[in-house]
């Protein structure tokens, strides 16, 4: 096989590496929310109050981005150190435990193994900057930000078909043999035939002599983002990460409280805007970004496509019917589609060509502050205005777009 062809079948695992880690996340989109609220039992106590069940809904939730804060710049260093093929092994292996435990948690109505399942899963989804790893030793210059759209159609294609197949596989009237734990047996299949797909047919993307030696404990990440915003335009780098991932999380995690309180939108309605989304975000990634990486840069699309996308936000405000949204959201996906691997493809510079694992181990760790606070603010914020959550997003992708000329 020629090198050409090994690179694009290894580029081709590592999306569908991606999309099942985004997969694990989104499918349980339908799930925790009902499972949560359900008052005739299951995993919370009969007669537990409301207030007490979305108290914990919330830490099931953001357990799982916090436990990746700490593991996605410990895995990337131990890629950087070990190489990558090995930690990826190991990180879809505790996945795929994970997926289990949730699955025998449910069925067992066990409180305890659904958050050990969280913490499982969350430690080991870190797996997604060893990927951003792989993707960037397989890279050149012009090809990075177009190789790093392949995560962005993964995880569209995960918020297409995620919270569809979970909502399906969960219910019951559809079928007498589904039920909670369902998706996340089909999860436990899906993962444990990529492990054995990485390990038969995956090269190894960093050879011996690229390899360096990096420290590998539980603290190395909140350490390395330290000593990264030490420096200058590393630190503006991640804030302008920070900001744009903080503002897309709150738009995805909330939206929903706008339309129904502004559209009195039905759980159906709910599951179709976040397949459409998911669907235009597919579509920009296998159509848009290639080209358009090919003829500019990082530096020159950022400046428009960020700007853009926080303008898009507002504009969802000026729409009176539910169904008129549709052409307006086409926006959100098209410019977050070009903003992210553009982004991410700047970030990956930073380290230079020996410690792609490490930058951007530190890259997903900042990106999952961005995703578990959010949830911790988020509750009160919304709740002074449905609007507050596109307000929100629009004033820190505006931040991002600010702080990006200025370290540009």
């Amino acid at each position: 096989m020629t090198e050409q062809k090994s690179n694009r079948r290894d580029l081709a695992i590592i999306a569908f590496t991606a999309f099942l880690n985004f997969t694990g996340l989104t499918l349980a989109i339908p799930i925790f929310t009902p499972l949560c609220l359900d008052q005739t039992g299951g995993i919370i106590a009969l007669g537990t109050s409301i207030p007490v069940r979305t108290t914990i809904l919330g830490f099931l939730l953001g357990i799982y981005p916090l436990c990746q804060f700490f593991t996605s710049p410990l895995l990337g260093a131990m890629s950087d150190r070990w190489g990558r093929k090995k930690i990826l092994l190991f990180a879809i292996a505790g996945s795929l435990i994970g997926y289990l435990i949730m699955a025998v948690g449910i069925l067992t109505e066990s409180l305890f193994l659904a958050f050990l399942s969280r913490i499982v899963t969350g430690c080991f989804s870190g797996s997604l900057a060893v990927t951003q790893s792989a993707i960037a030793d397989l890279s050149d210059e012009k090809s990075r930000a177009k190789n790093f759209g392949l995560l962005g159609a993964a995880f569209g294609t995960s918020l297409f078909i995620g919270p569809a197949l979970g909502g399906f596989l969960s219910d019951p009237t559809i079928n007498a043999r589904f039920n909670f734990a369902t998706p996340f047996w089909l999860a436990s299949f899906l993962t444990a035939v990529n492990f054995l797909q990485v390990a038969w047919q995956f090269s190894e993307t960093l050879p011996p002599e690229k390899r360096r030696h990096v420290a590998a404990h539980p603290l190395v990440g909140p350490i390395n983002i330290i000593n990264a915003f030490k420096t200058t335009t590393y630190r503006r780098m991640f804030l302008v990460v920070f900001a744009l991932a903080f503002g897309f999380n709150f738009f995805t995690q909330f939206f929903q409280v706008y339309l129904i309180d502004q559209f009195a939108a039905t759980r159906s309605q709910l599951g179709i805007v976040l397949s459409y989304l998911g669907i235009w975000s597919i579509l920009t990634q296998a159509v848009l970004v290639r080209p358009i990486s090919k003829k500019f840069s990082p530096v020159k699309i950022l400046p428009v496509s960020l700007l853009l996308l926080a303008a898009s936000f507002p504009a969802l405000l000026m729409v009176k019917d539910f169904w008129m949204l549709f052409p307006v959201m086409i926006f959100i996906p098209l410019f977050n589609g070009l903003s992210s691997p553009n982004l991410t493809a700047v970030v990956c510079g930073l380290g230079g060509d020996k410690s792609h694992g490490e930058i951007l181990g530190i890259n997903q760790s900042v990106m999952a502050m961005a995703q578990f606070l959010p949830p911790l603010i988020g509750g009160y914020i919304v709740g002074q205005h449905f609007t507050m959550p596109l307000w929100i997003t629009s004033g820190s992708i505006l931040l991002a777009w600010v702080l990006f000329l200025r370290t540009r």
